[in-house]
C-alpha cells in the first residue's frame, strides 16, 4: 500500500475525525468566549486553546497534502496536492493552521486579533467531520436543479416587486424609498416574511403589492423548504436501507 493511500485511509478512521472534531468545537467556543468583556483576563487561555487546536490541524493539513494523490487518482502527485491546496477545504485548512503558524513567527496582540477573524472559517471544517452535515449536503446537492429554479423565480420575484414599489411609494415617502436599494430590503424581509417594520408602504396600491408579495413569499419560501426536506428525507431512508442490506449479509454469512 501506497504511503499516501495509507494516510488517506487513516484520516477516514472515525476516531480520528471525532479527534479532530473535538478541537474544532472547542476552538469555535474559544472564538466566541473570547468576544466577551468578563473573558478579557483569559485571553492567553483561550488563545492557548486555538494555538493548540490549530497545530493538530496543521499536522492534520500536512497529512491531507500528502495524501491528496489517493482523491485525485486521474492526477500526478504534484497536480493532486495543488487541487486539493487551491480547493475549498484546502482554503479552509490552510486559515484554520494560521495561529499556530504566524505566531510562532511573530507574536503580538494585534496579530492575534487578524488572526481571529479568518479563523471563523474553521466552522466549515464542521461540515468535512461530521456525517449529519455530509448528508445535508449530499441532500442538497440531488436538488441542485430544482433549488436552482426556485431560487431564480425568488429573485426574478424580488427584484420585480422591489422596483415596482419604489416607484409607486418614492413620491408618498422619499425619505424611506430613496432608491431601488431600499426597495430590493423591502422586497427581501416582506418576501421572507421577517417584516422588521422599518420600511413599509403606506400608499393603497403599496399596501396592495405588499399583500401580495407577502403572499407570495410564503409560498416561495414553502418550496425549497419542502424540496430540501424530501431529499433529506430520502437519503436518511436510503442510508438505513444499505444499513440494512449490510444487516443481513453478515447474518447470512
Amino acid at each position: 500500500m501506497k504511503l499516501y493511500v495509507f494516510i488517506q485511509c487513516f484520516l477516514k478512521r472515525r476516531s480520528v475525525q471525532y479527534f479532530v472534531l473535538f478541537f474544532i468545537l472547542i476552538s469555535i467556543m474559544a472564538v466566541i468566549a473570547s468576544s466577551f468583556e468578563e473573558m478579557t483576563i483569559y485571553r492567553l487561555p483561550l488563545f492557548g486553546i486555538t494555538y493548540v487546536s490549530s497545530f493538530v490541524f496543521l499536522i492534520e493539513y500536512i497529512a491531507r497534502i500528502l495524501s491528496a494523490p489517493a482523491l485525485y487518482p486521474n492526477d500526478k502527485s504534484v497536480k493532486a496536492r495543488l487541487k486539493y491546496t487551491f480547493s475549498f477545504y484546502g482554503f479552509v485548512d490552510f486559515v484554520a493552521v494560521l495561529p499556530c503558524v504566524l505566531t510562532y513567527i511573530y507574536w503580538d496582540t494585534e496579530v492575534v486579533h487578524i488572526i481571529i477573524l479568518p479563523y471563523i472559517f474553521i466552522i466549515f471544517k464542521l461540515i468535512r467531520h461530521s456525517r449529519a452535515f455530509r448528508l445535508i449536503g449530499k441532500a442538497l446537492a440531488s436538488v441542485k436543479e430544482e433549488l436552482e429554479t426556485a431560487y431564480v423565480a425568488s429573485f426574478i420575484t424580488i427584484c420585480f416587486s422591489a422596483i415596482l414599489m419604489y416607484y409607486i411609494e418614492r413620491k408618498a415617502q422619499p425619505e424611506v424609498f430613496e432608491n431601488i436599494g431600499d426597495g430590493i430590503w423591502w422586497a427581501i424581509i416582506t418576501f421572507a416574511t421577517v417584516g422588521y417594520g422599518d420600511i413599509y408602504p403606506i400608499t393603497p396600491l403599496g399596501k396592495l403589492l405588499g399583500c401580495i408579495i407577502c403572499l407570495v413569499g410564503v409560498a416561495m419560501v414553502a418550496i425549497p423548504t419542502g424540496i430540501i426536506s424530501s431529499s433529506f428525507i430520502n437519503m436518511v431512508q436510503k442510508k438505513e436501507q444499505g444499513q440494512e442490506k449490510g444487516n443481513d449479509s453478515q447474518e447470512k454469512v
